[in-house]
């Protein structure tokens, strides 16, 4: 049986008081886990039911989140910060024609080597962003 995450059990466990901006914004990224976000659009997402959402607290709730890890924040090519759930590691698939981020898993990760130099003493994690076309977009393609 699969047990359920709510987000303000995910809080609490996180050490992070329980608000109703945290909630709010948190039930985004566990309503839809593989989509990633900026904060404009979350805040827009949740003014109808937060009509006072600042967007500095949007801002500062996402980092909370990103801090407590249990989102994360990928920076894009165009400046936009995206912010997605992020409970269990995994890679993102970047579309090339929508630039929708999605997480993907991919095995085999863990034994990559680094050649030659490296500058790093210790690595903490792999992201690894595979870039290409979405089964969405090559299949309005193929209509066209």
């Amino acid at each position: 049986m699969k047990e359920i995450i709510t987000a303000e059990s995910l809080l609490r466990d996180r050490g992070l008081r329980v608000t109703p901006q945290r909630q709010g914004i948190l039930q985004i990224f566990l309503n839809d886990p593989g989509y990633h976000w900026s904060a404009d659009q979350i805040r827009d997402r949740l003014l109808g039911q937060m009509p006072g959402l600042a967007r500095g607290t949007t801002y500062k709730v996402l980092n909370e989140l990103v801090n407590a890890g249990i989102c994360e924040e990928l920076a894009t090519q165009d400046g936009i910060a995206l912010y997605g759930l992020r409970l269990k590691p995994h890679h993102h698939f970047f579309c090339t024609v929508c630039h929708e981020w999605s997480d993907i898993e991919i095995s085999g990760i863990s034994s990559l080597t680094i050649q030659g130099h490296s500058p790093a003493a210790s690595i903490d994690h792999i992201d690894v962003v595979i870039r290409g076309v979405c089964v969405k977009c090559s299949t309005q393609d193929s209509k066209a």
